[in-house]
């Protein structure tokens, strides 16, 4: 994108997709074959106020769990961002504005199959997670 001295650019990576109906993801969004899992075993958050301090979360009785993610080859390599949604209840007091899209692994296949990406940007259930120590 183009940088604050003119003539410049400056490289600005994206991870989280925040609005499905921007015309910047529908494209990818659309695409079953632009669909991936983004795995995980624990995923962290800024501490309001900390600094660079973090808080872990994890899904319980999960060893590794998915993000609903999407890619596309870059000139780099290929890349992926995850979808995001409203935070649930363990999230939000650390991060109100958003928590990463968690599937369900029942949700794996429906996801990857290109059905529509808003049914699944709702909040991970609160009470099948825990903040890591």
């Amino acid at each position: 994108m183009k940088g604050k001295r003119p003539g410049t650019t400056i490289t600005k990576r994206i991870t989280n997709v925040r609005n499905l109906s921007s015309s910047f993801w529908r494209s990818m969004l659309t695409k079953a074959q632009n669909r991936c899992l983004v795995p995980f075993t624990r995923f962290a958050e800024p501490k309001p106020k900390a600094g660079r301090e973090e808080c872990w979360f994890e899904v319980n009785e999960a060893s590794v769990s998915a993000f609903a993610g999407i890619w596309r080859p870059s000139d780099e390599g290929n890349v992926f961002a995850f979808l995001t949604c409203e935070p649930n209840p363990l999230i939000k007091p650390i991060h109100p504005k958003a928590m990463p899209v968690i599937l369900h692994p029942e949700d794996y296949d429906d996801w990857l199959s290109g059905d529509d990406a808003e049914r699944f940007a709702v909040p991970f259930p609160s009470q099948l997670m825990s903040m890591a120590v």
